[in-house]
């Protein structure tokens, strides 16, 4: 019992000393980030392709719709067209594939989606300009990579770090104080833009690449780029 008490008061009395000793201590705490952009080595780039009526490019009326266009025949007519724009069928994934969706008093319309890895940007905008094949539903850019991403990551990690300090220090010394020990790093966020976070494409980049030609192309330069932040919290120690 004895023991138990000693235990528990010498456990309070670290404590308090503990308290003293934060509470005496002069601090400063600041944030710092960074961001970097870079181009990407990789870019995968999605096609969803689904059934149609050949009516509906007839100019006839819905009731009128008979002819169901295929899938298979859609996935041909695509394949063709990407081979014959330089695409190998191992750069192609096919993704998924379902019929979720049936027109009243008609059949279900089968789609399916389909991953193709570029090794530009640019060239999905080439691709998106290209294809003509009927069926196609949605364009996007479904992810972008780089083969030194991590590293990257933690470059940036450490330049808001370095960030931080500068901060510190200049702070500190406006009121005359140098900054000593770190005590705590928080990491706020590592956040990487554009991964995966997918972009309408279709025609649509072609379009801003065109509207931002006043601009001398900043907006359109940094959309097919990768975004990589990072911020941080640091508690340090002042004297």
């Amino acid at each position: 019992m004895q023991t138990g008490l000693f235990t528990v008061l010498m456990a309070f009395s670290m404590y308090a000393t503990s308290q003293t000793y934060q509470t005496n201590m002069k601090t400063i705490e600041v944030t710092g980030s960074s961001d970097r952009y870079i181009t990407p080595d990789e870019v995968i780039f999605s096609i969803a392709i689904e059934e149609y009526w050949e009516e509906e490019f007839q100019g006839k009326k819905y009731e009128e719709y008979r002819t169901k266009v295929e899938i298979e025949t859609i996935e041909a007519a695509l394949m063709k067209e990407l081979h014959a724009v330089g695409i190998e069928m191992n750069d192609i994934t096919l993704k998924n594939a379902g019929n979720y969706y049936r027109q009243r008093g008609k059949d279900f319309l089968v789609h399916k989606n389909i991953d193709i890895s570029l090794s530009s940007f640019e060239k999905g905008n080439d691709l998106a300009n290209r294809l003509k094949t009927r069926g196609i539903r949605s364009m996007t850019v479904g992810k972008m990579k780089h083969k030194d991403m991590e590293l990257i990551k933690s470059e940036v990690q450490a330049e808001a770090l370095q960030a931080a300090r500068r901060k510190a220090e200049f702070l500190a010394a406006v009121v005359g104080k140098k900054v000593k020990d770190v005590l705590t790093i928080v990491e706020i966020d590592r956040n990487v833009g554009s991964i995966p976070r997918p972009q309408a494409y279709a025609r649509g980049a072609a379009m801003m690449m065109a509207e931002d030609t006043s601009s001398g192309g900043a907006q359109y330069e940094h959309f097919q780029k990768i975004h990589i932040n990072a911020q941080v919290r640091v508690l340090w120690e002042v004297e």
